[in-house]
C-alpha cells in the first residue's frame, strides 16, 4: 500500500507548479500568481490535515504527511524552500503552515531542518507577532502557535528567536476572545516555561482568560501538537503558574474564584461522567435518570491532560489541604464525582486503550488516592469525615482500589492505593465487606497478587495489607477467613509464606504478622493444626517473646495467648512459652505484661502446672494483682490466678502465700476510695478470688 501510494503521489508532487517554479531563489512563491497555487497549496492542506473526530482516515492522512516530509528532507529538494518562501504570502500562509504542521508530527528530521531555517522561523516569528498581514489571521496565528509548540516539543530545545517571544504570547493569552487561540498560546507558553522562559503573567489577568477559555464553547479546529488534548496546554500552564517560586496567596485566589468551579465542571462534561444528581446542582431534577458513562472525549482533555489536571489538584491542596477537605465532603460535587469515576474500571479501560493512556494510567489513578488521602493526614472533624466515608462506601471505591492493584498497576506502584484501602476499611464496616466479596468474586487473580505483594521488598506494603488482614479476622466472621489462611499457607501448604513474614527483618512487619495470628488463631483449627505438624512453625512463633522489639513482643504475647486457649491437642507442646513468658511479667511494656500475664492463665487449664510453679508463676501473678501500677495488669492478673487455681497444686501454693489475705487488703483499698471515684473494674474479680480460696472451695 506504502509502495503504491508513493508511485502515484511523486510525479504528482515534482509537478507542482510552485515546485518548478520555485528552485529560483529571484522567484518566490509569494511573486506567482495566485490561483493555481492556492487551489494546490489549499488541496495540499486538505489531505494532510487529520480531520477531527474521523480517526478512521488518520493514518492515510500520516501516510500521506510522511511522504511529503520525506521530500521535504530531501537534499538538493526546492520544494521545501517553495514552501517557506510562502509562509509570509498573504493567502497561501495558513495552506502551507498546515502542510508544514501535518508534516512535522511525523518527520522529527524535518523539525530539525525547520529549526535551522532562518526564513521559516523569521516568518512564524512575524506571524505570532502580527507583522504578516494575512486573510485569516486568527487561524493562522494559531497553526503557528501549535507548529512551534511542536518544534520546542520534538527538538526540547528553543529554535533562536524564540526567548524573546514569551510577553507577546502572554499578551494573546489574556487577551484574545478566541477559544482556540487562547489555547494554543497556553499550549506555547507551557513548552517556553518548561524551556526556562520568563514571562510575566498577572493573576488578575490570566485567572480570568483561563476562566473564559474553560466557559467558552471548545473552537476545535486542529488537533494539537502531539496527540495533546484541547486544554492540555491550558492545564500545564496553569500547573506551571500555580507552581512558582514566592506566590503564597496565589493559591487560594485561584481556588476561591470562578475559575476554579469552572474548571472542575468543565472536566466533568469532558470526561463524560454520569451525571449525579446533587442538592448543589438545583438545575438537575430530582427524577432525572442516571445515564451510564461513555467514552471521554479525548480530542478535549487527553491522558496527559488528566494528569495534568489532578497534579494541579494536588499541588493546590497539598499549599491548603482544608480546601480539599470543603471540596471532598460536598457530596455530588464535580471535584469528588470525577475523582471517584477516575478510578472505576469502566474509565481505566478507556484511558488504556487511549492513546499514551497505558504511560499515564498509573500517574492518574496515584494522584487521585493521594487527593483522596487527604482527609485521613489532617484533623478532621468527625461528622466530616463519616460523610466522606459514606460517599467513598457508596462508590465501591474499596473494591476500585483493589481491582487497579491486581489489574492495572506493577507492584512497585501500589503501596499508596493499598494504604487507602486499608484506612478505608479499617473505619467503615461496608469497606471491609467490599474488599472480602471483590476477593471472593476473583479469588485466583487476587489472592495471587496478595501474595506477591506480602512477599515483596516493600515492608510498608507488607504492614498495611497485614493490618488488613488481622481487621477482616477480628472483626468478620470465621467463614470470610480461608483466603487468609490460604495466604499464609502457600499453595504448597508449606506454610513458608508465614514463616518468611514471622522472621522478616522489618520490625512492623513482624509485629502485625504475630498480630494476625493472635486473631486467625481465635477461630482457625487449620492454623492450631499447622502448628502442630508443621516442623518449626510453633517454635517460630515462640520466638517473638524475646524479640528485640517491644511491639513485636506484645503481638507474640497476644498470639500465644490465644494459642494457648483451649489448647487441646497443642497445650503440651506450649510448655517451652512458659519461661519467655514468665520473663514478660517484666517488660516495662504494661501491654506486653498484660498479654503475658493472660496467656499465662489460658495455660492453666492445659496442664501445664508443674512448670507454672516450676517458673513460680503463682506467686508472681499474686505479686502483680496487688502491686502492678498499670490497672489493666491488675485485673488480668487477678483473671489468670481464677483460672490458675483450679490447678490443685497452684490452689495449695497460693494459699500457703496468704493470698486471701494480700487480696483482702487490695479490696480494703478499693473500698476505702472516694464515694466520687469510680471503683477499679478489678475489684469485683478481687472479692470473686477471695471467695474462691476459702476452705469451703478448696479443690
Amino acid at each position: 500500500m506504502e509502495g503504491d501510494l508513493r508511485e502515484t503521489s511523486r510525479p504528482t508532487l515534482h509537478s507542482l507548479p510552485f515546485s518548478i517554479g520555485a528552485p529560483q531563489v529571484s522567484q518566490p512563491l509569494r511573486e506567482q500568481g495566485e490561483d493555481l497555487p492556492g487551489a494546490i497549496s489549499s488541496a495540499l492542506a486538505a489531505i494532510c490535515i487529520a480531520p477531527l473526530g474521523l480517526p478512521g482516515c488518520w493514518e492515510a492522512k500520516e501516510q500521506i504527511s510522511r511522504h511529503l516530509a520525506d521530500q521535504l528532507t530531501e537534499d538538493n529538494n526546492q520544494l521545501r524552500p517553495s514552501l517557506v518562501s510562502g509562509l509570509q504570502h498573504p493567502i497561501l500562509c495558513l495552506h502551507l503552515l498546515k502542510v508544514l504542521y501535518s508534516c512535522c508530527h511525523v518527520s522529527e528530521h524535518l523539525c530539525r531542518l525547520l529549526g535551522q531555517e532562518p526564513l521559516a522561523l523569521e516568518s512564524l516569528l512575524m506571524l505570532v507577532q502580527g507583522k504578516v498581514k494575512v486573510v485569516d489571521w486568527e487561524e493562522s496565528t494559531e497553526v503557528t502557535l501549535y507548529l512551534l509548540s511542536l518544534l520546542v516539543l520534538r527538538l526540547q530545545d528553543l529554535p533562536p528567536g524564540m526567548q524573546e517571544l514569551g510577553s507577546e504570547i502572554a499578551a494573546l493569552f489574556t487577551r484574545s476572545h478566541v477559544v482556540s487561540l487562547v489555547s494554543a498560546a497556553a499550549c506555547l507558553l507551557g513548552q517556553l516555561g518548561q524551556q526556562g522562559v520568563t514571562f510575566d503573567l498577572q493573576p488578575v489577568e490570566w485567572i480570568p482568560a483561563t476562566t473564559h477559555a474553560l466557559s467558552a464553547p471548545a473552537e476545535v479546529r486542529l488537533t494539537p501538537p502531539d496527540g495533546c488534548g484541547f486544554y492540555d496546554g491550558l492545564l500545564i500552564l496553569l500547573l506551571q503558574l500555580l507552581t512558582q517560586q514566592g506566590k503564597a496567596s496565589l493559591i487560594w485566589d485561584v481556588v476561591s474564584s470562578e475559575m476554579w468551579t469552572v474548571l472542575w465542571h468543565r472536566f466533568f462534561m469532558a470526561l463524560r461522567l454520569p451525571k449525579e444528581v446533587s442538592t448543589q446542582e438545583e438545575e438537575l431534577s430530582l427524577s432525572s435518570p442516571r445515564r451510564s458513562s461513555s467514552e471521554p472525549d479525548w480530542m478535549l482533555i487527553s491522558p496527559q491532560g488528566v494528569a495534568a489536571l489532578l497534579s494541579v489538584a494536588v499541588v493546590t491542596f497539598t499549599q491548603e489541604p482544608q480546601l480539599c477537605l470543603s471540596h471532598l465532603s460536598q457530596r455530588g460535587s464535580s471535584l469528588m464525582s470525577t475523582l471517584k469515576h477516575l478510578l472505576s474500571p469502566s474509565f481505566l479501560q478507556q484511558l488504556g486503550h487511549a492513546p499514551h493512556g497505558s504511560e499515564f494510567l498509573p500517574v492518574v489513578v496515584l494522584s487521585v488516592c493521594q487527593l483522596l488521602c487527604f482527609p485521613f493526614a489532617l484533623d478532621v472533624d468527625a461528622d466530616l469525615l463519616v460523610g466522606i466515608l459514606a460517599d467513598l462506601t457508596d462508590s465501591e471505591v474499596t473494591a476500585y482500589l483493589l481491582q487497579v492493584c491486581c489489574y492495572h498497576l506493577p507492584l512497585s506502584q501500589v503501596e499508596l492505593p493499598i494504604s487507602l484501602l486499608t484506612h478505608l476499611a479499617l473505619r467503615d464496616l461496608t469497606c471491609l465487606n467490599q474488599f472480602v466479596n471483590t476477593v471472593a468474586a476473583s479469588p485466583r487473580t487476587i489472592v495471587s497478587f496478595l501474595s506477591v505483594a506480602l512477599l515483596g521488598d516493600q515492608p510498608l506494603l507488607t504492614s498495611d495489607l497485614l493490618s488488613l488482614l488481622a481487621h477482616t479476622a477480628r472483626v468478620l466472621s470465621p467463614s470470610h477467613l480461608s483466603f487468609i489462611q490460604e495466604l499464609l499457607a502457600g499453595s504448597d501448604e508449606s506454610y513458608r509464606p508465614l514463616r518468611s513474614l514471622l522472621g522478616h527483618p522489618d520490625n512492623s512487619v513482624r509485629a502485625r504478622t504475630y498480630g494476625l495470628l493472635g486473631h486467625l488463631l481465635q477461630h482457625s483449627v487449620a492454623l492450631r493444626g499447622a502448628l502442630q505438624s508443621q516442623a518449626g512453625l510453633l517454635n517460630l512463633l515462640l520466638l517473638g517473646l524475646g524479640d528485640k522489639d517491644p511491639a513485636v513482643r506484645r503481638s507474640a504475647s497476644f498470639a500465644v495467648g490465644n494459642t494457648a486457649y483451649q489448647a487441646g491437642p497443642l497445650g503440651p507442646a506450649l510448655a517451652a512459652a512458659v519461661p519467655s513468658m514468665t520473663q514478660l511479667l517484666g517488660d516495662p511494656q504494661a501491654g506486653i505484661r498484660r498479654n503475658a500475664v493472660s496467656a499465662l492463665g489460658n495455660l492453666g487449664p492445659e496442664g501445664l502446672g508443674e512448670e507454672l510453679l516450676q517458673y513460680e508463676v503463682p506467686q508472681r501473678l499474686l505479686e502483680m494483682a496487688c502491686r502492678d501500677p498499670q490497672p489493666d495488669v491488675k485485673e488480668a492478673a487477678l483473671i489468670a490466678l481464677r483460672s490458675l487455681r483450679q490447678e490443685p497444686s497452684i490452689h495449695q501454693v497460693l494459699v500457703s502465700l496468704g493470698a486471701s489475705e494480700k487480696l483482702a487488703l487490695l479490696s480494703l483499698g478499693n473500698q476505702l476510695l472516694p464515694h466520687s471515684s469510680p471503683r477499679p473494674a478489678s475489684a469485683k474479680h478481687c472479692r470473686k478470688l477471695i471467695h474462691l480460696l476459702r476452705p469451703t472451695h478448696s479443690t
